[in-house]
């Protein structure tokens, strides 16, 4: 059960544009909730305020966006300094898998 803190907390995320979801939370079978692109239950997830909700999606896209750099930059460098063969091919693929996940998670975080 929600304490009463908590449910003003949904109630606030609700009239923001929150929703609420069908499936119910996998580890204590409370309500989940999605708001600006992240899901989460008010019972498991330590959230205090709506505040630190934004705050948090807009931190995770800064430091996905930070990471994809970096990984462009690495690639950049495997590709000058490294001689053309099986390994370099193989490092390459890797950091193109790492790039498209982490641009798919980017994508997911935005919508």
């Amino acid at each position: 059960m929600l304490s009463k803190e908590k449910r003003a907390l949904v109630a606030e995320i609700m009239r923001r544009g929150g929703t609420l979801l069908a499936e119910p939370c996998p580890k204590c079978g409370g309500i989940m909730l999605r708001y600006k692109g992240k899901t989460f239950c008010p019972n498991c997830d330590n959230i205090e305020n709506i505040e630190e909700l934004e705050g948090r999606s807009e931190t995770k896209l800064t430091d996905l966006q930070e990471i994809d750099d970096l990984l462009l930059r690495r690639l950049l460098n495997v590709l000058k300094q490294q001689p053309d063969d099986e390994k370099t091919s193989i490092i390459i693929l890797n950091y193109i898998n790492a790039l498209k996940t982490l641009r798919e998670m980017k994508n997911k975080n935005e919508s």
